[in-house]
């Protein structure tokens, strides 16, 4: 059955899962305890008793696919909506930030940014995307020749307002400090 000493993973076969429960149920005739018989095949007594509950009711022990029917998932109406969206408004808007606002606002679809932008790479359109703007220049310095004990750059900014008085909040705005 492929069972070692160690502890039993997570994921099993409903093959496996059987043999662990023949295994409880001999052990359990046999005159062991039904936690003790557990403990001892490394299975724990609440996953044994899962077990018993879903073969009853369902009347299998293997596991169900993985991911299930999430209820947020995107339909196949709204996908359609959106390259509709994409192919009616995608020059003007450009972008899919705009192209998401613009469906929310003319109430076609309600959606995120994202989500449009998956779609519209799922179905292998191309936004325009915004714009190009062109680049400032950047500022060029002067040369400016390395001697000792020369200041390359100054600025500096006297800020007198700000240090003229101290005011603290409650005292009905007298100064505690007063200007130098």
């Amino acid at each position: 059955m492929g069972l070692t000493l160690a502890r039993v993973p997570p994921r099993l076969d409903g093959e496996v899962k059987e043999g662990l429960l023949k295994l409880v149920d001999d052990a359990v005739a046999g005159g062991w305890a039904h936690t003790r018989a557990c403990d001892t095949l490394g299975v724990s007594d609440v996953r044994v008793h899962r077990w018993r509950k879903r073969r009853r009711e369902i009347g299998t022990l293997e596991d169900r696919a993985p991911g299930g029917n999430p209820v947020h998932r995107l339909l196949a109406w709204e996908a359609e909506q959106i390259l509709e969206l994409i192919k009616t408004w995608g020059p003007v808007d450009r972008t899919h930030r705009k192209l998401a606002h613009r469906g929310s606002y003319l109430g076609i679809v309600y959606v995120s940014p994202s989500t449009v932008l998956r779609v519209a790479e799922t179905a292998e359109v191309v936004l325009p995307g915004e714009a190009a703007r062109p680049h400032r220049p950047a500022p060029t310095l002067p040369e400016i020749p390395w001697e000792p004990n020369r200041i390359w750059i100054w600025d500096a900014e006297r800020h007198e307002a700000l240090l003229n008085r101290a005011v603290m909040k409650g005292h009905r705005l007298r100064s505690l400090a007063g200007a130098w």
